[in-house]
């Protein structure tokens, strides 16, 4: 099976929630911190929480809170925190789309069973895929909510590949991030694969590929195909 990322390999989150938060900022501005760039702000708080998440310090719902609380300068009640993060999960929701090249590469690779690994709420990452007409290329979505742990475990991966069936390493797996997607994958003993759009600098011992277009350019010729 070709297991993919979401965000920010097929779906542009970042773009996304970029929009997002600059629509919150606008509407609560006078309630929040100050700043000079909400998007970098924003992603500094949610990079700090999300690794506590991720080191099972908090639980999905307490670092959602967490960001928010963070952002506001009055202290913010568990609810009130929970009502305004669902407010700008709305304004997120708004502006999912993919990348100009994911739909075609999802249809050229469709030949192969293809299935999705992300971390998140299997209730949230199945309705990107479904918003953006996406959910019916994939036989499986494995979550950190399914598998019951996140990337960039091995466990996540080993969980995936005994759900799609056979030895691990018969597996691909491409995601944005060198060590959390693509490191992992390989550290896991799957077929992994860089996905380096913006030519970050990092190292990485497995295949880079600028695009879903080169991806899928190379696993039909390493499979003899065309489409």
């Amino acid at each position: 099976m070709i297991f993919f990322d979401l965000d920010n390999t097929l779906l542009a989150h970042d773009d996304a929630e970029g929009k997002a938060i600059t629509a919150f900022y606008q509407k609560y501005q006078s309630s929040l911190i100050v700043t000079d760039n909400i998007v970098h702000t924003w992603k500094k708080i949610t990079d700090i929480h999300r690794s506590d998440w991720r080191a099972g310090k908090l639980t999905y719902a307490q670092q959602r809170c967490a960001r928010m609380s963070e952002l506001f300068i009055e202290p913010l009640s568990e609810r009130q925190a929970g009502e305004y993060f669902a407010e700008f999960y709305q304004f997120y929701q708004q502006n999912w789309s993919l990348y100009p090249d994911t739909l075609e590469a999802i249809k050229r690779l469709s030949v192969f069973p293809l299935g999705v690994i992300s971390n998140g709420y299997t209730m949230n990452q199945m309705a990107k895929l479904e918003q953006t007409g996406l959910s019916s290329y994939f036989k499986l979505l494995i979550t950190s909510e399914s598998a019951g742990v996140a990337k960039p475990s091995p466990d996540i991966f080993r969980f995936a590949a005994n759900l799609a069936g056979g030895d691990i390493a018969s597996h691909w797996y491409i995601g944005n991030n060198a060590d959390m997607d693509a490191q992992a994958a390989h550290n896991a003993g799957m077929k992994a694969v860089w996905l380096n759009r913006i030519n970050k600098d990092a190292k990485t011992s497995t295949r880079v590929v600028r695009s879903l277009t080169g991806f899928s350019d190379l696993l039909l010729e390493s499979y003899q195909l065309s489409a």
